[in-house]
């Protein structure tokens, strides 16, 4: 029951913090100062989650799976906030919008293929990704 509890916790943490990260970033965003720095969200996110975005996006698609599985704080609720993350900041001067938007889209297929539900908000984010990848301008 403890190590259940200790998980949940986890659970819950991570995506706090992540919820946390897009919330300053739309903040940001809307007051015009905006000022994504990619390494101090990984020193965030390495030290709560023991793994940074850079390596998240620059991960081989195949071992991607097998890599959230082996987080388990990373529920498929989380790993959606994950891709939020990764869509809110694929427009920002020091990321590669196409790797962080097709890593966003492979995270929400496999949420898609794990709870094998049908998801319309999930849907839209994966249409609004396909539209901002066949977009030239963001194929960096």
């Amino acid at each position: 029951m403890e190590r259940r509890d200790y998980i949940l916790d986890e659970i819950q943490k991570f995506g706090q913090m992540v919820m946390g990260l897009i919330g300053k970033l739309v903040q940001n965003k809307q007051s015009q100062r905006y000022d994504f720095n990619l390494s101090m969200a990984d020193l965030e996110f390495e030290s709560e989650a023991g793994f940074t975005l850079k390596m998240l996006m620059e991960m081989d698609s195949k071992n991607l799976d097998a890599f959230l599985a082996n987080h388990q704080e990373l529920n498929s609720e989380n790993i959606e906030l994950l891709a939020d993350l990764l869509i809110e900041i694929s427009d920002d001067p020091g990321i590669v919008p196409r790797v962080s938007l097709s890593r966003a889209r492979d995270l929400l297929q496999i949420v898609d293929v794990r709870d094998k539900t049908y998801s319309i908000e999930r849907s839209g984010k994966l249409d609004f990704i396909a539209g901002k990848l066949k977009n030239p301008s963001n194929q960096n």
